[in-house]
């Protein structure tokens, strides 16, 4: 296991950590040591960063593969939300630009919802920053 971390923001709000891509959430958080845990369902691994999330340990291990086309897929999502939000073309057609762009294996495509499914929460992350129309008294 390796010392590379990143991060990735979710559609929850709260930033996760990705190690050798494997997903993990944070846990708690002290005045020094932030507490992450692998988001893997009965997996035990663990990683500890400092408050400036610079890797301090990992602790256990996985018990199960790595999940990057979990990590391409949720990559994928925040691509097309963002350019949903900032920009006004139809939403069906910026998910099959991104799917173009992608260039995602066979098995993160399998795991990749439709555009359809996917639809009602790039047009409610629209209407979130869309200005709402002045009624007139």
């Amino acid at each position: 296991p390796s010392s590379n971390i990143s991060f990735i923001q979710p559609q929850k709000g709260k930033p996760l950590l990705i190690s050798d891509k494997y997903i993990f959430k944070l846990n708690k958080t002290t005045t020094t040591t932030k507490y992450w845990i692998c988001t893997f369902n009965g997996c035990s691994a663990k990683i500890h960063t400092n408050i400036n999330d610079q890797f301090l340990k990992i602790i256990g291990e996985h018990c199960h593969s790595q999940e990057s086309e979990n990590i391409d897929v949720r990559d994928f999502r925040e691509k097309v939300k963002q350019r949903v939000k900032h920009e006004t073309a139809p939403i069906p057609r910026i998910y099959d630009e991104e799917c173009e762009k992608a260039m995602l294996s066979t098995a993160a495509i399998a795991a990749l919802p439709s555009e359809r499914e996917i639809n009602i929460a790039f047009n409610k992350a629209r209407r979130a920053i869309t200005p709402t129309i002045p009624t007139t008294q």
